[in-house]
């Protein structure tokens, strides 16, 4: 009679083992979470404030993640043009992206920012998505350099001279806020 001997090393047993069971549990066991929190969108925003109508055109990319081991990912973009003025005001980083307090439309977006191509500002902004596309219910504001933007522990900008402030409703194009719990 002919006897054959099978050897298998233990650690390879024990993955192997270890492997089979790993398919036998729930798939809940192994799930889990990724949070996603974002806002995203631009348009036309007739601005409040003066004698003369002001528009300023924007978009914002803002997203926060929350990675299943605890770290948070944020990024973003803000680009700012208020017509008529020569401002342009550009992120250079976005370092916040959360809820806006007490409400469950909106996303507060903070970071730094650069007016006209340089310098150096912390800034806060909040965009809340109240309707349609057109329907002139979204809503933008924007602090740069203000008391406001310097919540929270935000280094001062690159001088006190230049501080900015507006907020108005959209009257063309559309924010969206974005909530996702996503299983991976």
């Amino acid at each position: 009679m002919t006897h054959t001997h099978l050897s298998i090393p233990r650690r390879r047993m024990l993955a192997a083992g270890l492997g089979a069971a790993a398919l036998t549990l729930p798939k809940a066991a192994l799930a889990r979470t990724i949070l996603q929190r974002g806002m995203s969108g631009g348009g036309l925003a007739q601005l409040e404030g003066g004698d003369e109508p002001r528009l300023a055109n924007f978009g914002i990319f803002a997203s926060a993640v929350q990675l299943p081991q605890g770290q948070n990912l944020v990024l973003g973009s803000i680009q700012w043009i208020e017509a008529g003025t020569n401002l342009q005001i550009q992120s250079l980083e976005v370092t916040q992206c959360i809820p806006i307090p007490n409400r469950t439309d909106g996303a507060e977006v903070r970071g730094r920012m650069q007016v006209n191509g340089a310098g150096d500002y912390p800034f806060v902004a909040r965009a809340m998505d109240g309707g349609a596309p057109g329907s002139a219910l979204d809503r933008v504001e924007l602090e740069v350099n203000t008391g406001g933007a310097l919540e929270g522990g935000a280094a001062p900008g690159s001088d006190d001279a230049f501080t900015y402030s507006a907020a108005g409703n959209l009257v063309a194009g559309d924010v969206q806020w974005i909530i996702a719990d996503i299983e991976v």
